[in-house]
């Protein structure tokens, strides 16, 4: 009765030990959200935000080993979770910005944006999930860019690179 005890606090602590560093943040492309509920604003060029004075939260939303590919293409995300568990929260009219990094170094900043907002959203957004709406896999999201004015930084060459590098571009 002792070894068995004894096999299943072992085996307990290796599956814990497994599950921690396939999440370890600061790894790979990831979504963080920000730590002040930043909203979107029509008048500001989000090309030039100074992420060195925006502070993120602790863990991403999107840990890179839950990424399982990305399309360049459509900017699609399959992922190895439900969208619908991505810890976004709700997001008002104007949205609710995230960070997307590579190695925890941001890259650029986005928004989660209600799909039956009334207001346009002139930047990276990723919609909530609506099924009838988006016909995407439970297991997918989309990162969209809508500005005529400002230039995409959704195929910035450092998420292109480690992407590519890990084998996770299509």
């Amino acid at each position: 009765m002792k070894h068995i005890i004894y096999i299943s606090i072992l085996v307990v602590l290796i599956a814990s030990c497994e599950k921690k560093e396939a999440r370890d943040p600061g790894t790979g492309f990831e979504i963080y959200l920000t730590e002040i509920p930043y909203s979107h604003n029509l008048e500001k060029d989000y090309s030039l935000v100074d992420f060195d004075t925006i502070s993120l939260q602790e863990e991403p939303i999107l840990f890179y080993s839950e990424v399982i590919s990305y399309d360049t293409t459509a900017h699609k995300l399959t992922i190895g979770i439900s969208h619908d568990s991505l810890r976004i929260g709700d997001a008002g009219v104007y949205g609710r910005m995230f960070v997307v990094t590579i190695d925890k170094e941001p890259v650029y900043c986005g928004f989660k944006w209600p799909v039956l907002s009334s207001v346009p959203c002139n930047w990276v957004f990723i919609e909530e999930p609506y099924e009838e709406l988006d016909h995407l896999a439970d297991n997918e999201i989309v990162i969209s860019f809508s500005s005529y004015q400002y230039p995409d930084p959704r195929l910035d060459s450092r998420i292109v690179d480690r992407l590519k590098k890990d084998g996770k571009l299509e």
